[in-house]
Formats: C-alpha cells, sequence, structure tokens
C-alpha cells in the first residue's frame, strides 16, 4: 500500500470486511477494493466442494500423487502394479492412523514404496508384511520410539518378520535409519513422572554407553531403560525395574543384563 489519505496524508489501510480504503487517522473512506475472492457462494462443506476448482495438496500417500480428477470412465485402476501400490499405500496409512504416527513418517513411508516400486514384483511373496516393513523403517528414519512389537500389535504380524524385512528394504534402498535413544529416554521419563534432571543424567549415561560400544547389537529401548534406571537410582529417586522393563516392553532378564553391563562404565 502506498496510497495516502487525501485530507491528513496518512498512509491508507484496506478493510477487508467491508471492501473499502480507510485512513485509520481520520477515519476517511478513500475508496473501494476490489474483491479477491471466488464469484460464487457455498452454502456449505458439499456445496463448496462441489464448485471449488482447486484439488487437495499432493501428497505421496495416494497412488497418483492426488493429481487425477474423478471420471465414471476410469472407476477400474489399470494394471495389477496399480492395484497393488493402492493396497500398500492404504494399509501403511491405516497403520499409521492407528497408533497415532504423525503424517509424516506415513509420507515417509510411502515415498520409500514409490523407490521401491521397480523391484515390487521381488517382494510378493511378502507382500501382506511390506506395508508394515516399510512404516517401521520409516519410524526408524524419524527417530521415533517405537519399536517393531508396538507394530505388530496393531497389524498382527510377526515382529520378527517386520524387522527382518525392513533391515533388507534399508539395505536395498541405501536408507540409513536413526537409532534415537534420547526419544527412547524421554518417552520412559514421562511414563515413570521423573523429573528433567533424570531424563538428562540418563542422557550423558546412553552417550558414554555408546561411545563404549554397548549400543551394536542391542535395542535401544533395552539401552534407553538401563541408562533411565541408573540415573534414577543414581539421584536418589525410587523405580522398580521391573516396571521400566514393563514400560521399556522388554524382559527384566535384558533389562538386567544392560545393567551389568553399564555398571562397568
Amino acid at each position: 500500500m502506498d496510497e495516502v489519505c487525501p485530507v491528513c496524508g496518512e498512509q491508507l489501510m484496506e478493510d477487508e470486511l467491508s471492501g473499502e480504503l480507510i485512513c485509520p487517522r481520520c477515519g476517511v473512506v478513500a475508496g473501494a477494493l476490489l474483491y479477491r475472492g471466488p464469484e460464487w457462494r457455498a452454502y456449505g462443506d458439499s456445496d463448496r466442494l462441489r464448485r471449488e476448482r482447486t484439488g487437495a495438496p499432493l501428497t505421496p500417500l495416494i497412488h497418483d500423487l492426488g493429481l487425477s480428477t474423478f471420471s465414471p470412465a476410469e472407476k477400474r485402476l489399470k494394471g495389477w502394479e496399480e492395484r497393488r501400490l493402492v493396497m500398500i499405500l492404504s494399509e501403511i496409512y491405516r497403520l499409521s492412523t492407528s497408533m497415532g504416527l504423525p503424517r509424516a513418517v506415513a509420507e515417509t513411508g510411502a515415498l520409500l514404496l514409490r523407490r521401491l516400486r521397480s523391484r515390487l514384483v521381488e517382494h510378493l511373496r511378502e507382500i501382506n508384511v511390506l506395508p508394515a516393513a516399510l512404516l517401521y523403517l520409516a519410524i526408524r528414519v524419524h527417530g521415533l520410539p517405537i519399536g517393531a512389537r508396538d507394530l505388530a500389535e496393531t497389524s498382527g504380524l510377526d515382529p520378527a518378520s517386520i524387522r527382518s524385512l525392513s533391515m533388507r528394504l534399508a539395505g536395498a534402498l541405501g536408507v540409513k535409519a536413526l537409532d534415537n535413544f534420547e526419544a527412547c529416554i524421554s518417552r520412559l521419563i514421562g511414563a515413570l513422572g521423573l523429573p528433567g534432571e533424570v531424563e538428562e543424567y540418563a542422557c550423558k549415561i546412553c552417550e558414554l554407553a555408546i561411545k563404549a560400544g554397548l549400543s551394536q547389537g542391542r535395542a535401544r529401548r533395552a539401552l534407553a531403560a538401563a541408562a533411565v534406571y541408573l540415573a534414577a537410582r543414581s539421584l536418589g529417586y525410587r523405580v522398580s525395574q521391573k516396571r521400566i522393563a514393563g514400560l521399556a516392553k522388554i524382559s527384566l532378564a535384558t533389562l538386567k543384563r544392560r545393567l551389568r553391563e553399564m555398571d562397568r562404565l
């Protein structure tokens, strides 16, 4: 806006509600605004969807990225590859919403599927595990504290098969997954109701364990659980090993093994 009031010289303002150019100092109406909205009116969501000319934003969770328009003549998807793609994308979206995962995680799983599309025929025998494995790989890419067992409970599949296929897909696609121990620690601290000083100390213990090589071949949730227990005990907070193991979804024996290893640090 570079127009000024003809009376007092103040810079004019746009009032979109009234559609007028007004002076904020003296209140003079200096002109009218051009209407920049649609030339139609909508009296409900269905009316608006029918009249608007723009579609939804692009998303990898739709087989054609959301570019197509509905046509009665195009009800049937062409080719087994496209039908299979729709099925896998639908399952990725269903699993992610059932687990309350961020949409970005589901979209990462969909992007990984598109990278795998040319080699999809190699995984036909394990096609029922493929959506869960792709979503698990996306979870690890984002560093979320969610394991294969959590995904198996929602999908009804074997956690070992999800983990195994996910590792093979990571190698085939050249994906480097993150092991975010801090996220696991934060999750346990919140569930136990412990203060921030315990979380900070547990992260330091975990860093020492990683530098000592204790994270190689070990579940991150087990290492995080052991770090939380040691930090809480050192700072004078009483928590039971059984409760921490249950929250971390590991066995009590696994927690005790990690504790023996970390006690040597």
